[in-house]
């Protein structure tokens, strides 16, 4: 079984990827949930994410799975928060038994640099800018995930990534935890950030 990684972020939050190496078959008989997805490597990603929140929450249905407004999955009948994320090779998870959380994985690429700017605040930017050309790919895909992370957190639809979601401090550690916020007009919501940059991809976790 490729559980990659698996961490305790709380009590009542747990998190962890899976590295893909099964077939789509291998899912498609594991998970029982109907996908209108016709390419063959997005559907193996999408059943591998559900298939690993499966795993950790075994007592859910996954026939009961809806999508919010804003795209966010839920379950109808049963209480669990929950976001899932997936890349190629790879599928996160993160659920918690008492408030919305976050999580997101993105492959380091060069693709992320040129679009930057629309998520990146000017401060944040500038940060990133100072550093060695090397470093700067990593903190641009560490700045993506955490705030695709803290965006599925907070569920809300309106939501610009550059204004109102704000993260101070670099992701200097290899793995780490930091706190962000999300500024709505005059209210300002601190968030934790969990997060860990490896050689290949950048995982990231957003909870209360």
């Amino acid at each position: 079984m490729p559980l990659f990684y698996q961490q305790n972020i709380n009590a009542t939050t747990k998190m962890a990827i899976w590295s893909i190496t099964e077939s789509l078959d291998f899912f498609e008989s594991k998970v029982h949930t109907h996908l209108e997805i016709t390419n063959s490597i997005k559907k193996t990603q999408h059943l591998a994410a559900r298939y690993l929140l499966k795993q950790l929450a075994p007592s859910i249905d996954m026939d009961g799975l809806k999508y919010a407004a804003n795209g966010k999955p839920y379950f109808e009948n049963h209480p669990i928060h929950f976001s899932i994320s997936h890349c190629n090779g790879f599928a996160a998870c993160i659920i918690n038994s008492m408030q919305p959380v976050g999580i997101d994985i993105e492959l380091i690429q060069d693709r992320v640099a040129k679009v930057a700017h629309k998520f990146l605040h000017a401060t944040e930017q500038e940060k990133i800018k100072s550093l060695l050309a090397k470093d700067q790919l990593e903190q641009y895909t560490f700045f993506w995930a955490a705030k695709e992370a803290m965006y599925k957190m907070h569920e809300k639809l309106g939501i610009d990534f550059s204004q109102n979601l704000r993260i101070e401090s670099l992701g200097k550690a290899p793995q780490g935890e930091l706190t962000a916020a999300i500024v709505i007009e005059a209210h300002a919501l601190e968030v934790q950030i969990n997060y860990a940059i490896t050689s290949e991809f950048v995982w990231a976790t957003c909870v209360v």
